[in-house]
């Protein structure tokens, strides 16, 4: 018996193998699947109404463009919208200045699209997809009026007609089953914050206690939060152009991702400080407790409530906390008057107060993720509040990705010359449209690999259609109820889990294309055995050039990304990088992402080692900034200035393997400590334990990643 809503196959066997999406497809995907197939029904047969010369691109436009999320899909029709418009007018512009000269037509448009190419790298989500469109629409129209010159401009029009045409069916089949887009996206704006910050909870309670998982716990989070952030733009498309909610859950994650690291950096103090003051203890057991209650809160009933209240309390824990920090001040200025030198008293004093103060930004942190959390459920009209993300642009990736786009379409126009081929054009097409669509990716071999299967699947299924089941057909209606089943079956690819989806995508792209249903023929047999073998073809030699020119190494990128880190800390020592600490988090929590990516199934001892540097890196750079924040106050004495100076100037040198930042640091500290029974300034005397504690941690991450910040050789873990 078949019974989808309990996913069985028969009375006792559950159907969880991996084509369940398949036979037991969740209410949603199958919803998804029919609306997109009557989408794509809906523009073919407007299409072919119109009499365009190429309807089926009306028809692959709307599964392009059909995304998860109403927001995806709307985000991703207008750019690609715009990359169409402005790669046609590119299109013609190219051909009528270069019409018959393909020696310098193919390089100018391989320096056009790669160029394209290299600058989406800089951009996110569909803006990057954008410029991308923009590199693959002037192709397309270049090499399919190459052999038409005068004909350029219909046939651009044409593609920005049947485009937009699909776009159109999409939107307007999607907005009538997607009602109530502001409510839902508010909930899973809600949903994802309070549900980012219940782990962020849990890790930092992890983290206090010492327990190994926390730390893993925390990483993994700090990872994610980039790409949630990311998400996050599509929940804001759907709330309307007024909303602010998005800003306050960009910020709000930011905040998550700082709460994080302040976990992280009190567990080090932490750490450093091992036996904790007696008077700490108390403090560390209510954070503790109220960690442990917003948690469970926040797992069995998240709502805005229980933030409200979790703040008020947590106004009380920093207020107490600020003012146990003075106390501790207070009472080191007394011993300091009592006993000028230094004494085991006034050292588990100065402890305290770096424990104090680390505990106080950490909870401050908190409070900010509240408070941006209320705020984004407020959305109130006079909220005018944004918050932009500056992500680090990578110039170096940037350039592989522009080399390989360029290198394969110039691959593409030679063969096609040498070779003379009718169906060269049609190959050279699709080399360019795969290479420019994947070469943003890190890892363009794997993705483009995906796209490689699905067209084999589309060029499976169009032959029995080709060849058995639309040559006995005579109108539309036959023809929308032979593709039904095979597009349909598609929509719920699109929707499964891992590399079904990436393959899905192919398949409902090239199904209507190697179909090529028309008004006044049909795709006959030799048609079919010339086209669709150009397009299979074309796409395999996108994946080997990207196999080729430039392949992705894992090892190499990882090699590639330390050396930035590294690079970067040598960059905040000499003062040419200064971001904020948010800033610097974030570009922590990016390097995280890649490095989790670029592993294997499963993590190995290398990914573990290279995690840990990068953590150690994050803390090391916060810390390297704090140093020139109270540098920046001037107030402490010259021997000590110089000191931090020196620190910061071995830092910036450094090469190799080298304990020499360490021993910087120690020897730092030493001299700061020496200062601490005679600086009288209570302000210097601030500046002087946040430095202290700042050289503790540092002198501890320099030593212990020594190996992992030698950038000349490969990095093995000890």
């Amino acid at each position: 018996m078949f019974r989808t809503s309990a996913g069985f196959l028969g009375p006792d066997r559950p159907l969880d193998g991996p084509l369940r999406w398949l036979f037991a497809p969740k209410a949603s995907d199958l919803g998804f699947a029919l609306r997109t197939t009557c989408a794509a029904f809906l523009a073919l047969t407007l299409a072919l109404w119109m009499e365009m010369d190429s309807p089926q691109w009306a028809a692959m436009t709307t599964w392009i463009v059909a995304q998860n999320s109403r927001g995806q899909s709307l985000s991703k029709a207008k750019w690609r919208l715009i990359g169409t418009c402005i790669g046609a007018c590119a299109g013609v512009a190219l051909l009528c200045a270069l019409p018959q000269e393909p020696w310098v037509l193919f390089p100018i448009l391989a320096l056009w699209s790669g160029g394209c190419c290299a600058f989406a790298t800089f951009l996110r989500n569909f803006r990057s997809y954008a410029l991308v469109l923009v590199a693959f629409t002037t192709t397309i129209i270049v090499l399919s009026g190459a052999n038409q010159p005068d004909n350029i401009f219909m046939i651009a029009l044409s593609r920005a007609t049947y485009i937009t045409l699909g776009i159109v069916c999409e939107s307007f089949l999607a907005a009538l089953f997607a009602p109530r887009l502001e409510t839902v996206a508010h909930e899973h704006i809600r949903s994802h914050l309070l549900d980012a910050l219940h782990g962020a909870c849990i890790g930092v309670s992890d983290l206090l206690r010492g327990q190994a998982d926390g730390l893993l716990r925390s990483r993994a989070l700090l990872s994610s939060i980039p790409s949630m952030a990311d998400q996050t733009e599509f929940s804001e498309i759907e709330m309307g152009p007024y909303s602010h909610a998005g800003d306050h859950a960009r910020a709000g994650l930011a905040a998550i991702s700082a709460f994080l690291a302040r976990g992280i950096a009190l567990n080090v103090h932490m750490l450093a400080t091992s036996p904790l003051p007696a008077g700490f203890q108390p403090q560390l057991d209510g954070i503790l407790t109220l960690l442990a209650n917003l948690a469970d809160k926040l797992a069995k009933a998240p709502s805005i409530e229980t933030a409200l209240q979790a703040r008020d309390v947590l106004r009380t824990h920093i207020t107490l906390s600020k003012q146990h920090g003075m106390d501790i001040l207070g009472q080191f200025q007394i011993l300091q008057k009592k006993h000028p030198g230094p004494t085991p008293a006034s050292h588990a004093l100065l402890e305290s107060r770096i424990l104090q103060a680390a505990m106080v930004k950490l909870l401050v942190e908190l409070d900010r993720v509240l408070a941006h959390i209320v705020a984004a459920e407020a959305d109130t009209p006079k909220d005018h509040f944004r918050f932009d993300r500056h992500p680090e642009k990578d110039v170096t990736l940037a350039f592989n990705n522009g080399l390989r786009a360029a290198a394969a379409l110039c691959f593409g126009g030679l063969l096609w010359e040498v070779t003379a081929w009718p169906e060269g054009s049609t190959l050279a097409m699709f080399v360019a449209v795969t290479s420019t669509r994947f070469s943003s990716f890190e890892n363009p071999v794997m993705a483009a690999s995906g796209f490689l299967r699905g067209a084999v699947w589309a060029a499976v299924v169009s032959f029995f259609l080709v060849f058995w089941i639309i040559p006995d057909q005579a109108n539309i209606e036959t023809l929308l109820e032979s593709l039904f089943l095979p597009m349909l079956v598609g929509g719920l690819a699109l929707r499964a889990p891992g590399a079904v989806a990436a393959t899905a995508a192919a398949y409902n792209n090239f199904l209507p294309f190697m179909v090529g249903p028309a008004n006044h023929h049909r795709l006959d047999e030799i048609n079919w055995l010339n086209t669709t073998p150009a397009v299979v073809l074309g796409i395999g030699l996108g994946v080997l050039v990207f196999q080729l020119v430039l392949p992705f190494n894992p090892a190499n990128e990882r090699w590639r990304l330390r050396r930035k880190m590294v690079s970067d800390l040598q960059r905040l020592a000499t003062g040419s990088l200064i971001p904020s600490s948010a800033q610097w988090i974030a570009r922590s929590g990016e390097r995280l992402a890649q490095i989790i990516r670029h592993m294997e199934t499963t993590p190995d001892r290398l990914t573990e080692a290279y995690l840990t540097g990068a953590i150690g890196s994050m803390m090391t750079g916060l810390l390297i900034l704090r140093l020139h924040n109270v540098l920046f106050h001037n107030l402490l004495p010259a021997p000590q200035k110089n000191a931090l100076k020196n620190l910061l100037q071995t830092i910036g040198n450094m090469q190799g393997y080298t304990l020499a930042p360490a021993q910087a640091a120690q020897q730092a500290l030493a001299i700061l400590l020496q200062a601490t029974s005679q600086m009288t300034n209570l302000s210097a005397q601030i500046d002087l334990g946040r430095a202290i504690g700042a050289l503790e941690v540092m002198q501890a991450e320099f030593e212990t990643n020594a190996i992992f910040m030698d950038t000349t050789r490969r990095f093995k873990p000890v």
